[in-house]
């Protein structure tokens, strides 16, 4: 058996069994054309910058394309030539990665968004340049495609209206920081110069024209002036922004129906979010909807040990921002919540900043139940959530919206 081994791996045999294996992986590859329609499969990597981006083009025959294209019209339409409808892309999720995506889905096969917290091979590799992260994208995609596995999750990819809230919550957060910064300066000014007042008596719109009045000094007297300016200027725009927030939010009126039933939730925390989960149905369970909202623990488990760590970072964190500044109404308007709280205070006093994210982390369990079942929250205060709506379908009707 041995011998006639040795004797078919003589080097003229072996000669023969390298064309014979050339002559099938061609043979795959005519194949794949026919079905195809005559075209071969392409893997795309794209190394995607602000004003630039990198491409890593693989094909079936192993030959890559490595190119550079500007984010201009002229050089994208450079690059559409090079797209095929048996063309696969994959690209990290950054900040105009939404957009880009819309630019070239309808001309390649599938676009994959590829999570940058998820994604450890490209950060991994000593030598890193637009090129090596291209071709390393292009590499990731061609195993998931072949060998048909889920390497690399796709981030999901909401809606144009969704995309809208996000970018409206991201500006209202903003403004709102801005707001606290200028209030704590004057605050402060009027500290300085021996007025202790209160935040409440500073800030009151019946009081403000009164406390403008009060001399502290030229300079002092200049700051205030110009700090006022600048706040009231910031609260009409943040004004426009609530206000126009609540306008596109009617799209989701019954979500937040749903969820303005549970006491601690305003119109803007119900539309906050909508806008980060979408929609519950993408969500299989609530310990996932929970991690995605960056409520829920890390956990590193090694044989018989395991550890609980942080919150994960690989979700979305506007609606738990929101919702930890309620968290007083949570706790004291569900009975199941206030008793696990006592329980856990008595417990692990020193540990406040856990036992808050475990509120929120109950909190966000109770709404994936209700958003998943439609129904309203069984702790519901009928006269509170009715007040809310009603309030909500003045501002729709002044809008002028129409709900369909």
């Amino acid at each position: 058996m041995d011998h006639t081994i040795g004797k078919l791996l003589t080097i003229p045999n072996r000669r023969l069994i390298h064309i014979i294996l050339y002559d099938i992986y061609n043979f795959g590859n005519i194949f794949l054309k026919i079905i195809l329609g005559g075209k071969i499969m392409i893997f795309l990597g794209i190394d995607l910058h602000s004003n630039c981006f990198t491409c890593c083009f693989i094909y079936d025959d192993g030959k890559k394309l490595k190119v550079a294209f500007q984010l201009n019209a002229e050089s994208l339409l450079d690059f559409f030539k090079l797209l095929t409808l048996n063309t696969y892309v994959m690209v990290e999720a950054s900040t105009n990665t939404f957009k880009f995506v819309e630019l070239i889905k309808a001309k390649v096969k599938e676009v994959y968004v590829a999570n940058t917290y998820k994604l450890k091979l490209i950060s991994l590799v000593k030598k890193k340049t637009d090129k090596i992260d291209a071709e390393k994208l292009a590499i990731i995609l061609k195993m998931q495609i072949t060998s048909n596995e889920e390497l690399i999750k796709s981030v999901y990819l909401p809606e144009q209206t969704v995309q809208d809230l996000r970018s409206l919550f991201t500006t209202y957060s903003l403004i709102k920081k801005q707001i606290t910064q200028i209030k704590n300066r004057i605050h402060a000014i009027f500290k300085q110069n021996l007025h202790p007042f209160t935040r409440e008596k500073i800030f009151s719109i019946s009081a403000r024209n009164e406390i403008k009045k009060i001399e502290l000094g030229e300079v002092a007297d200049y700051q205030i002036k110009y700090l006022f300016e600048v706040l009231e200027n910031l609260e009409k725009k943040f004004n426009e922004i609530d206000e126009s927030i609540k306008v596109i939010g009617q799209k989701y009126y019954k979500e937040i129906d749903i969820l303005t039933s549970m006491k601690g939730i305003s119109i803007i925390t119900a539309i906050a979010i909508i806008a980060d989960i979408a929609e519950v149905k993408r969500f299989p369970n609530s310990k996932h909807f929970t991690s995605y909202l960056r409520s829920a623990p890390g956990v590193d488990s090694s044989n018989e040990e395991v550890r609980i760590t942080k919150t994960t970072k690989h979700g979305r964190k506007l609606s738990v921002s929101l919702l930890s500044q309620s968290l007083n109404h949570f706790r004291d308007n569900n009975i199941k919540i206030k008793k696990w709280y006592n329980k856990k205070v008595e417990v692990e006093s020193h540990k406040r900043g856990k036992i808050r994210m475990g509120i929120c982390r109950k909190v966000f369990a109770e709404i994936y139940q209700m958003l998943k079942k439609g129904e309203y929250h069984y702790f519901m205060d009928a006269e509170n959530h009715s007040k809310k709506m009603n309030e909500y379908d003045l501002f729709c009707k002044r809008s002028e919206y129409v709900m369909t």
